[in-house]
């Protein structure tokens, strides 16, 4: 698998794309800062602006606003500043304190007490208390459409306490526990609102901003709330979150100074590195882009016609000549310096080599190739992906008829609908990798439309979330990536970097793992 080839027609014409590009090495994952240097030192409570406005280019908005039912994982980052969830997580994606202060294993990892905040209001005025955390598991588990029950399916029962104390009793020991209730699992909505017809335009959580108008596709006005838990915390007035696909017209409004912060891409670093008091912010987290099969479609149930596509794509002409250098080819579904990472599966691992791609469809019983539909996410970067791996597979006799599909319906179509057989999007990123593990590949997993897996990486699953000590569970997590590339789950392309630039006024940028901005932190100096 590890051959040379040289650069075909169309690698070159990417890494053309590519010349004159700042190529970068990803930044290890930890907090975030300015590319090739840390971030600003921080600025005092009383040079902080609490009465500022942050706008915000971003290239999509979320799928929905209920978090239960909510179909993209990436909605997280719009919903961390309106939901807290029971568990945070700090820059490095450990857990801290959020809505519960404190929590134990128990009955030998059967179950969970928690000791939850106390003087905390929903912004509709109802209180959050254990009966509150009982309501959003249950209906986590049970509202039609959920896709966190496989999430919630473990917890049997919320035992209450006392209004400040739950217990969570499992079916089973389930390691990944804490981190499924730093995400949509754990998100907080006000049970008065379970049956707003609107709330997927007004969601009612209990955190530091409240959702004022939201227009699908147009913007998200986040203002401040003042009754908010936390009195550490500044913020600012109102958040004015803009919704711009294209990313040169974020470029655009970032130049003219009509957003503060804006999301972009490799090619585009250079070009705002030069903008006068604009920090470019590089980050690697826990998404990548990836191909995804569906393994019960087409021929794609067979692991050679699987490790023949993995071996057609050219992930470096992708890294370079699309993304500028700000990705790095991998195989896996985890970046350098994270501890799921396994390094015996380096990104070279399926080197490009397409004789050896057109050899093992053969095997298969398809010297002549085979056809199937391949959804692309309807985004520029990923559009050119999507054509690039295209052109790539038709190389070695694979026809891939690509369909774009809405950013924003993008999972429910592919997941939910379970329509087209393969798609090249981004995976999100998880706060917990056996979450990752669970959702895409095993056969209960909502990322998994097909639901096909194999016996061997369900065992290390069931192992790994019956493992509480880290170590352990690491070596378990570590086969598991083994077991995903070499029976080619899917076709991972790059760990793309996120590059976020910000306006000299902004401060406290931080980004976490999981990819979403950290909320708490993010303010605006005083003139």
């Amino acid at each position: 698998m590890r051959s040379a080839r040289t650069l075909g027609p169309l690698r070159v014409a990417l890494a053309a794309l590519a010349a004159g590009a700042l190529l970068a090495a990803c930044a290890p994952l930890s907090p975030s800062g300015a590319a090739g240097g840390s971030s600003a030192a921080p600025v005092a409570r009383e040079d902080l602006d609490p009465e500022a406005v942050i706008r915000y280019a971003d290239a999509v908005g979320p799928s929905r606003f209920d978090p239960m039912r909510s179909t993209n994982g990436q909605d997280i980052r719009f919903f961390a500043p309106v939901y807290d969830r029971l568990v945070h997580l700090s820059p490095t994606g450990d857990p801290i304190p959020g809505l519960a202060t404190a929590w134990e294993w128990q009955d030998d990892g059967l179950a969970l007490r928690m000791t939850l905040r106390p003087n905390v209001s929903f912004h509709d005025g109802t209180p959050f208390d254990a009966a509150a955390v009982r309501a959003n598991i249950e209906r986590g588990k049970t509202v039609e459409g959920s896709s966190v029950a496989a999430d919630l399916a473990d917890i049997t029962t919320v035992e209450i306490v006392d209004p400040s104390t739950v217990v969570l009793r499992l079916q089973e020991r389930n390691s990944m526990l804490l981190g499924l209730l730093s995400h949509r699992a754990g998100s907080m909505l006000s049970p008065a609102a379970f049956g707003n017809p609107d709330l997927d335009l007004r969601p009612v959580g209990t955190g530091m901003y409240r959702v004022t108008d939201y227009r699908p596709n147009d913007v998200i006005v986040y203002e401040r709330n003042p009754d908010y838990w936390n009195p550490e915390v500044v913020g600012v007035r109102r958040i004015e979150l803009r919704i711009l696909a294209d990313e040169v017209t974020r470029m655009n409004a970032l130049r003219t100074g009509e957003v503060d912060v804006a999301l972009l891409s490799g090619r585009l670093v250079p070009e705002a590195e030069g903008l006068p008091g604009v920090t470019v912010h590089r980050d690697t987290t826990l998404t990548y882009l990836v191909l995804y099969l569906n393994r019960a479609r087409s021929e794609l149930g067979d692991p050679r016609v699987r490790q023949a596509m993995n071996l057609a794509v050219d992930r470096e002409a992708i890294a370079q000549g699309i993304y500028f250098g700000a990705a790095r080819p991998t195989v896996q579904p985890f970046p350098e310096q994270y501890y799921a990472y396994n390094p015996a599966y380096p990104g070279d691992y399926y080197k490009h080599d397409p004789e050896r791609a057109k050899q093992l469809l053969a095997e298969a019983g398809l010297p002549d190739g085979f056809e199937f539909e391949m959804l692309v996410t309807a985004l520029g970067t990923y559009m050119q992906a999507g054509e690039a791996v295209q052109q790539m597979l038709a190389e070695v006799g694979i026809k891939a008829n690509i369909r774009a599909v809405e950013a924003a319906q993008t999972a429910d179509i592919y997941y939910r609908q379970q329509q087209g057989d393969a798609l090249v999007s981004q995976w999100g990123g998880r706060p917990d990798p056996s979450m990752t593990i669970d959702l895409q590949f095993t056969s209960t997993g909502f990322s998994n439309p097909g639901r096909v897996t194999t016996p061997r990486l369900e065992q290390l699953q069931t192992q790994a979330l019956d493992t509480l000590d880290r170590e352990q569970r690491t070596d378990l997590i570590h086969e598991q990536v083994g077991e995903l590339v070499e029976q080619a789950f899917q076709v991972p392309l790059v760990m793309d970097e996120s590059v976020i630039a910000t306006s000299e006024q902004i401060t406290g940028f931080e980004l976490l793992v999981t990819g979403q901005i950290d909320f708490q932190k993010l303010g605006v100096r005083k003139p």
